[in-house]
């Protein structure tokens, strides 16, 4: 039997997901009632609008949250009112009930997120609403309000709907994709056993041919292993088909229209509009699209940014338009295609467009390696760039297009802008399908492995030394598509001097493209091709652009997704040394760090971060595999985490300040831990610095390692 408690629990959770549906819905009969064109229209709409306030009053009275229920009546009063007198709505009515539509949303969000909602700033919005347009006298006829069956009226508790849809939560779907995942990489693995069981078959042939008398044992071995062979191909076979089903299954699970990213936009441009004195209407393609529901949330801000860029820089205002021969009404086009596992959004207006020659004059003196105009324009992404000629409350920071950069690259994407043929801008977001698996390349630079999106790679050939050679200070490679910038990934990274890949004479490389910018990256091998399980790098790890995610190798070993581009930016505008093929690093003495973490990922990631910056890098899983090491081949450095198992970072502090050999050596603990407390005895016990990971900054993290030692 389920306990009251858990009742009560169980309706708000469901209230919470109606609450945040019925807002949208009524945000969106309201712009459509401001849009209509004819009366009649316009009274349908409201009469649908009362009946969904109707529903989530009578929701909100259930589960007793009353704000929402106060609210609701509000507009339920003045909607009935409108209804009675067979008037449309006034647009002062309107501005009002879109603000309660948005303390609804953001009721919502407050539930959503665990919080109780703020009843006093819901009761002064009523107040306020109330006070500009008073509802009619609490003794009107309730006959205006449609009657509303009981299902209207309660909170919707059935697990499946009459179409045979059901609500899964976000979480079970995510176990599910990961699981599959996990079994495509156990399939590579079955499929290398095969191999090495095809192997041995081979080895027990040759051994049967030498003898001219071959034993039992040896033929029922070799009949053995070919069984063995057999049945396990057929086996992978047969799990690899399932597998591919189960992805499919749980992809098309996962997904949601692109329509559901869309939702709001109408609302941004009628208050951008508003707010600026100009006319706008949003039209929307490919809303029937399906895209996995993370790439949708990541979008929706991204989509917001843009489209708010398209009114405060893009669109005229309406005289300036009409002096253009163009319409006072500017228009803003939000597109969807799919070509491949990749998804197409381009974001367009009809607006005046970029000036080249501006943004030229503001990198011109000051930056090198500007490749024809589309390179310039790619500028308006970093930070602090604005077209805008002052700083508003709507725009002129520079900040709105680097979050949509950011956000797209934390998904793998890349984004790009151009102007249009004809007039206006298009800013273009090319995303993956999905964020949970990769096919991916991978390559070998100095040792280590990484990872390039294959929907990047156009080919991988061969260089030879004389084809790479150095122009207008830029290094290119004469290739079939013509001259390209050429980037050493492992000169790049930090690895090794740039210098000597110019004594081969010849290496692999890998052609990559994004949105019409090509590169060659130069590696030392390329290793293979297959579907890899992807994993966010996290948000204290977002300053590090060159890598987008980390990828699962099929024997546990992490290899980090390289972002192209930041690569192909990185070759456009790399510099030469005057007398060298490429610039070469300049390494002196190489300091030995030891990282010290339980997680293989962190450890990973550190140990790149650091051999990035010129030092020699040594790993321990535990406290005492490093004082163990130490003991052996001391370091001159160490960065440890403080939750570890055996000994952890507090314990392994201690014992290296204990120590009389390694008592100088500088110690950074890495850790989780944030608390005051936890800071003060870290450095108590004779920590040199305290970095905490939910605060990392590559550039801080690296300054304080060459600070301490």
């Amino acid at each position: 039997m389920i306990k009251p408690e858990e009742l009560d629990r169980q309706l708000l959770e469901m209230f919470t997901q109606e609450v945040r549906e019925r807002a949208a819905d009524i945000e969106r009969m309201l712009i459509g009632i401001e849009e209509a064109g004819e009366p009649s229209d316009k009274r349908a709409l409201q009469k649908r609008l009362l009946r969904t306030v109707h529903s989530l009053k009578g929701a909100a009275g259930l589960v007793e949250v009353r704000g929402v229920e106060n609210i609701c009546h509000w507009m339920e009063e003045v909607l009935a009112t409108a209804g009675n007198e067979d008037r449309t709505l006034d647009p002062g009515q309107l501005d009002q009930l879109l603000r309660a539509a948005d303390a609804i949303a953001e009721t919502a969000r407050q539930l959503a997120r665990g919080e109780t909602p703020a009843t006093e700033q819901l009761e002064s919005d009523i107040l306020d609403m109330e006070t500009t347009f008073p509802p009619a006298d609490d003794d009107m006829d309730r006959q205006a309000v449609p009657s509303a069956s009981r299902a209207e009226l309660a909170v919707p508790v059935r697990s499946t709907d009459m179409d045979g849809s059901m609500r899964v939560s976000a979480e079970r779907l995510d176990a599910l994709l990961h699981r599959s995942g996990e079994l495509l990489s156990w399939n590579a693995a079955m499929r290398r056993h095969a191999d090495q069981a095809s192997l041995l078959r081979e080895t027990a042939r040759r051994l049967h041919a030498h003898k001219a008398r071959p034993e039992r044992e040896t033929a029922s071995m070799e009949s053995g292993l070919r069984a063995l062979a057999a049945s396990m191909r057929r086996d992978a076979r047969l799990m690899h088909g399932a597998l591919i089903a189960l992805g499919q299954e749980v992809r098309h699970a996962r997904t949601q229209p692109f329509a559901e990213a869309c939702q709001g936009l109408t609302r941004v441009i009628r208050d951008m509009a508003a707010a600026t004195g100009k006319a706008a209407r949003l039209e929307v393609r490919g809303t029937e699209i399906e895209i996995d529901r993370s790439i949708l949330a990541g979008l929706q801000d991204s989509l917001r940014h843009l489209v708010r860029n398209a009114i405060a820089h893009g669109i005229e205002p309406p005289a300036e338009r009409r002096a253009a021969g163009k319409p006072e009404c500017g228009l803003v086009t939000v597109s969807a295609t799919v070509t491949g596992d990749r998804v197409q959004v381009v974001v367009e207006d009809d607006g005046r467009g970029l000036d080249p020659a501006a943004l030229g004059k503001r990198f011109g003196d000051t930056e090198s390696g500007l490749n024809g105009e589309g390179q310039l324009l790619q500028h308006v992404f970093k930070p602090g760039i604005t077209t805008a000629p002052r700083v508003t409350k709507l725009s002129g920071r520079g900040i709105g297009l680097d979050i949509v950069r950011s956000a797209v690259e934390g998904m793998r994407g890349t984004a790009t802008v151009a102007r249009r043929a004809e007039a206006g801008t298009a800013f273009t977001l090319t995303l993956p399908l999905t964020l949970a698996t990769v096919r991916a390349l991978e390559v070998v630079a100095s040792g280590h492995v990484f990872t390039i999106d294959t929907s990047s790679v156009e080919r991988v050939i061969r260089l030879a030394s004389h084809e790479i050679a150095v122009e207008e200070e830029r290094v290119v490679a004469t290739t079939r598509d013509g001259k390209l910038p050429v980037i050493d990934l492992a000169g790049w990274l930090g690895l090794r001097p740039t210098a000597a890949i110019s004594a081969k004479a010849s290496v692999p490389a890998v052609i990559i493209g994004t949105e019409g910018r090509q590169a060659a990256v130069l590696v030392d091998e390329v290793a293979g091709e297959q579907e890899l399980l992807a994993r966010s790098l996290g948000a204290r790890l977002r300053n590090v652009r060159r890598y987008c995610g980390g990828m699962i190798l099929p024997d546990g070993q992490i290899a980090l997704l390289l972002n192209t581009a930041v690569l192909i930016e990185a070759a456009v505008e790399r510099t030469a040394a005057p007398d060298t093929f490429p610039r070469p690093a300049t390494l002196t003495s190489r300091r030995k760090v030891l990282v010290v973490d339980d997680s293989k990922y962190v450890r990973s990631l550190v140990r790149l971060i650091l051999q990035g910056a010129g030092y020699d890098v040594a790993m321990a899983a535990s406290g005492s595999e490093a004082l163990a090491h130490l003991g052996e081949h001391g370091a001159d450095i160490v960065v440890a985490d403080v939750d570890m198992p055996n000994m952890d970072g507090f314990e392994l502090t201690e014992a290296i300040r204990g120590s009389e050999r390694l008592s100088a050596v500088p110690i950074v603990l890495f850790t989780g831990r944030e608390t005051p407390e936890d800071r003060l005895h870290g450095l108590k016990l004779g920590a040199s610095a305290y970095v905490t990971k939910s605060h990392f900054d590559a550039q801080q993290f690296l300054e304080t390692v060459g600070r301490v030692g």
